[in-house]
């Protein structure tokens, strides 16, 4: 019996990667998206949702209850940027950043947690906790993308019968904002990676994207 998935930000660049790769593996995919649907094929169902707030949140869990309940994987790769130039970044601009980013995750996961026979679940996040990054245009996004890694820690030491692992993205080809000493990988790249770590059933990591294959190997560093 193929096992389902659930993929948040499904329509997005990495999200279509990811859809392809798991589904290519013959993963049941939930699709969630907001607005536009990828292409249909064989093995994805495609998901309405509006994460922007709790209740919307919410509303999608229930109406999408019965397609949830065989859920054991989730790729959580929802996120949407918005640019703001960090000397006009309010308060009110960093609690609606932490409201998309991180309500969503925990949500969905302890939905899941409760509701499905979940095993795995991956957070697409930064890792750069305590390093500093010129996120001139979108440090709200960036501050809630490192709290995504804290969360996915937090819940790895509460939880130990789920795999819990933090995926560090490079900057993908395609995205509409790059870093000027960016190197681009291709997001089916990217979705490889990611289905290896969750094919490989190990608990408690957080691995990180090298983007030069062969000369520095991921990154382990263990939860708790």
């Amino acid at each position: 019996m193929s096992e389902t998935i659930l993929i948040t930000g499904a329509s997005g660049l990495l999200g279509r990667a990811l859809v392809a790769r798991f589904a290519a593996a013959g993963f049941q995919v939930l699709a969630q998206y907001h607005r536009h649907p990828g292409a249909p094929a064989a093995g994805v169902r495609w998901l309405a949702g509006d994460f922007s707030s709790p209740r919307s949140t919410t509303a999608f869990l229930r109406a999408q209850r019965r397609s949830l309940a065989q859920c054991a994987h989730v790729v959580h790769n929802y996120g949407p940027i918005a640019e703001k130039a960090t000397v006009d970044v309010t308060g009110t601009d960093l609690l609606a950043a932490f409201q998309a980013q991180l309500q969503p995750a925990l949500d969905i996961t302890r939905f899941l947690l409760r509701a499905a026979p979940l095993r795995s679940v991956l957070f697409v996040a930064f890792e750069d906790c305590g390093r500093i990054r010129p996120f001139k245009k979108i440090l709200g996004y960036a501050m809630a993308k490192n709290a995504l890694l804290l969360l996915g820690r937090s819940l790895a030491a509460v939880h130990p019968q789920v795999r819990f692992s933090v995926f560090s993205p490079p900057s993908l080809a395609g995205a509409a904002l790059l870093p000027p000493a960016a190197r681009p990988v291709a997001p089916a790249r990217v979705a490889e990676r990611i289905f290896r770590i969750m094919r490989r059933c190990r608990s408690g990591c957080h691995y990180r994207f090298q983007a030069t294959a062969g000369k520095n190997p991921p990154r382990r560093n263990t939860h708790g």
